[in-house]
């Protein structure tokens, strides 16, 4: 008896393991991996950076990505070998007696998209030119910016199934060499791009490959900050932009502006602790013409300060 309770004992703690393990069966442990889907036609699941998405491989695909500082590069896609139909005549085959068709490799160019930096919030280019099979290779620079794909009539809303570098942070250009992805363009149709950054795209920050005289950068820009800015972007953020509209406006009030016999008034101004201190004395006659006030922000009214509130 007193063997057969001993035996008892030293097998009790097999057999709850056995039962434990029958209760949570052993799995791999990748949930601290961020698992993203392929895009329709590539079918495919990668472990890559959240956020990134490969595009539809009917318009553009992303090839590759690198995460900038000397990283190593994450290959996302196999890139795809275009070719082109070359065909000969019956003169100018061997045979002479009839006609060959050879399939030849493509020449593809790679184009390279500065994403902001000095130049401000833009895309340096900010419209190409590309065949299919060509290579778009996005650095991104200071602050933290994107490459999305959008559509013409909504360009600051991700295109379902469009391509997205997500988020590549380059805090004051600190990350060198930049963080770069590159795609392959897989049509000649017009493709449309922007950054998702909060109010990036409202400021006029959008990107076009292959725009057409009917669908231009410019259009696609102004409808961008029209849809989504508070106003023309400004020059001292590297934006500065004018749509159609504006420009038939200005040259209808043109004559307006010119009618206007106001000079300039000069005034006086300097800094005092980083702020600048200024005053000029402006008549009624120094402002433009009522029509030509608001074009290109330029106008105003005339008005007043209190006299301790004049530092000259």
């Amino acid at each position: 008896m007193k063997y057969a309770a001993a035996l008892s004992l030293a097998v009790a703690p097999l057999a709850i393991a056995k039962a434990v393990n029958n209760v949570y069966p052993a799995e791999k442990r990748s949930s601290h991996l961020k698992e993203i889907s392929g895009a329709a036609g590539v079918g495919e699941s990668l472990n890559i950076i959240e956020g990134l998405s490969l595009g539809s491989t009917t318009q553009v695909i992303v090839i590759w990505a690198n995460p900038g500082n000397g990283a190593q590069t994450t290959t996302l896609h196999d890139q795809v070998t275009v070719t082109q139909t070359v065909t000969a005549d019956a003169a100018a085959t061997t045979a002479g007696s009839a006609t060959t068709t050879a399939a030849a490799a493509g020449a593809a160019t790679t184009h390279t998209v500065i994403v902001g930096g000095a130049a401000g919030l833009v895309y340096t280019p900010s419209e190409i030119q590309a065949n299919v099979g060509d290579m778009v290779i996005f650095e991104f620079m200071n602050a933290n910016h994107t490459a999305s794909q959008s559509t013409f009539a909504e360009p600051c809303k991700l295109m379902a199934g469009g391509m997205d570098s997500g988020f590549q942070p380059n805090a004051n250009n600190t990350v060198n060499p930049p963080p770069k992805v590159a795609m392959q363009v897989m049509t000649t149709d017009p493709l449309w791009f922007y950054c998702r950054q909060s109010g990036h795209c409202g400021k006029g920050m959008t990107f076009s490959i292959n725009p057409t005289a009917e669908k231009t950068q410019a259009m696609f820009q102004a409808m961008a900050i029209a849809q989504n800015g508070t106003g023309a972007g400004s020059a001292i953020t590297g934006n500065a932009t004018t749509s159609a509209a504006a420009d038939s406006a200005a040259t209808s009030t043109a004559a307006a502006g010119a009618a206007a016999t106001s000079a300039i008034t000069a005034g006086t101004g300097l800094v005092e602790g980083g702020a600048c201190v200024c005053a000029v004395q402006c008549s009624t006659g120094s402002f433009p013409a009522v029509a030509a006030q608001g074009i290109g922000a330029f106008g105003g009214f005339a008005g007043s300060l209190p006299a301790a509130m004049m530092e000259v």
